[in-house]
C-alpha cells in the first residue's frame, strides 16, 4: 500500500494476535461472516416513540430511528464494532456512519436510493432522530439526489463507464488514496448498513456482506409481531417484537466482545430512556466493560 492510514480510518497496530492473523486465513468478508438473530421486545420502544411524538406534537420519533440510536450508542461504547478489514489489515474507522435504503414512494415503480447518516459518539437519541429525519426528507425530496446517485447516473451514461470507474476506484482504494469525497458519498463505506424490511411488512432475512466498501456490519429489521415475552416486565403476556438479524465480519473483534455489544444494543432498545443521556467516554472506562 502506498499509504498505511486512510481518509476513513487508521491502521490498528495493537490488534490481538488472533484477530491480526484472521484476515490472512479468511481473505474475504463473506468468508468471515457470522450471523446473529434475535426476536427483540419492542413494546417499551414503541410506547416511548408514541409518548415522545405526543409530547412534541409531530412524528419526529420512529422505531427505526430508535434502533439507529441504539446502534450508535453501542458503537460509541464498543468501538471495535467500528473496525473494518482492508488488504489483510484491521482499521479503526474515524467516524460513525450508517447507511440505509429509502424508497421515495411506496410503489414498485418508485426509485430506491441510499441515505448515509453521520453521527457523533455523544449524540443523544433526539440528535440521532433529527439527523435521521433530515436525511430521509432530503432523499425523498423532489429533484434531490444523493452524491452516489449522481455518480452512478454519470458512469451509467458513458460506454464502459461502470467497468472503468469501478476498476479505477478499486485501484485507488487498494493503495489508500481513494478521494475522501467519494468514500464519504459511498453508502457501503459505513460502520453499518441497515435494511428496514418491516416498513413494507416483510420478515427479516440475513443480509449478505458486500465485498465492495468497508462495512463490517449488516442489520435487517423485520415486521412487528406479537409473542409472549420471557422478560419479567412482560409477565408472560403477548408483547410486540421485531426480528433483528445481523451479519458481521468476525475478523474485527472476538466473540465475547460481540456478545457484550449485543447485550448493550438490546438493553438500549428495551430501555430507550438511557439514550437521552449523552455518552461519556470517561464514565464508560470506569465500568467493567459490559
Amino acid at each position: 500500500m502506498l499509504f498505511v492510514d486512510r481518509s476513513d480510518g487508521r491502521r490498528c497496530w495493537d490488534a490481538k494476535p488472533l484477530n491480526a492473523i484472521m484476515p490472512y486465513l479468511m481473505r474475504r468478508r463473506n468468508e468471515a461472516a457470522v450471523y446473529f438473530s434475535k426476536d427483540v421486545d419492542v413494546e417499551n420502544a414503541l410506547r416511548y416513540v408514541r409518548r415522545k411524538n405526543a409530547e412534541l406534537g409531530d412524528n419526529r420519533y420512529s422505531l427505526f430511528g430508535l434502533v439507529l440510536a441504539a446502534a450508535q450508542r453501542t458503537i460509541a461504547e464498543k468501538p471495535e464494532l467500528n473496525r473494518f478489514v482492508h488488504r489483510r489489515g484491521i482499521y479503526q474507522r474515524n467516524h460513525i456512519a450508517f447507511s440505509f435504503i429509502v424508497k421515495k414512494r411506496l410503489s414498485e415503480e418508485a426509485p430506491e436510493t441510499n441515505a448515509k447518516l453521520f453521527l457523533e459518539p455523544t449524540d443523544t437519541v433526539d440528535e440521532v432522530m433529527r439527523k435521521f429525519n433530515a436525511a430521509v426528507a432530503f432523499v425523498k425530496g423532489e429533484g434531490n439526489e444523493s452524491p452516489d446517485e449522481r455518480e452512478v447516473k454519470l458512469v451509467h451514461r458513458i460506454p464502459g463507464g461502470k467497468a472503468l470507474s469501478t476498476f479505477l476506484f478499486r485501484l485507488l482504494d487498494r493503495f489508500n488514496i481513494a478521494p475522501p469525497s467519494m468514500i464519504r458519498a459511498d453508502p457501503l463505506f459505513a460502520s453499518a448498513y441497515f435494511a428496514n424490511l418491516g416498513s413494507i411488512g416483510l420478515d427479516a432475512p440475513f443480509h449478505h456482506a458486500y465485498e465492495w466498501g468497508t462495512a463490517s456490519v449488516f442489520v435487517v429489521l423485520g415486521r412487528i409481531f406479537e409473542k409472549e415475552s420471557a422478560h419479567a416486565e412482560g409477565g408472560g403476556k403477548p408483547r410486540r417484537h421485531v426480528t433483528i438479524k445481523v451479519t458481521i465480519d468476525e475478523r474485527i473483534s472476538d466473540g465475547i466482545y460481540f456478545a457484550h455489544a449485543a447485550s448493550r444494543f438490546l438493553r438500549f432498545i428495551l430501555k430507550p430512556e438511557l439514550l437521552e443521556v449523552p455518552f461519556c467516554p470517561d464514565a464508560e472506562e470506569s465500568q467493567s466493560g459490559t
